[in-house]
């Protein structure tokens, strides 16, 4: 049985991501909003890991279970695609981008 450091991204991975989601935040908006560097991460993880919506206290939707900390290196490898993807065709994701 492997163990559980060996499952976990690599940190080149974790490079790559940080970069891909920093060249996002420079470039692209979200449904309207600039996103930082960090909540492109969070995006994109959630959408890897499929995490829970719920409704925040205070308002707003809070996305639970979400962390990159969690992605195994398949995971990791998903995310980075998805990140690329998104940023050479970005209307594919959200509508409101201009092809």
């Amino acid at each position: 049985m492997k163990s559980l450091f060996y499952a976990l991204k690599t940190e080149e991975q974790n490079n790559v991501l940080q970069d891909a989601c920093h060249d996002l935040s420079a470039q692209l908006t979200w449904c309207g909003h600039r996103l930082s560097q960090d909540e492109w991460r969070h995006l994109i993880c959630a959408a890897i890991l499929n995490v829970k919506t719920v409704r925040g206290i205070n308002g707003g939707l809070v996305t639970l279970g979400g962390s990159s900390r969690r992605l195994n290196k398949e995971q990791g490898s998903e995310a980075i695609e998805l990140a690329f993807s998104i940023g050479d065709a970005p209307w594919e994701y959200d509508p409101s981008q201009d092809e």
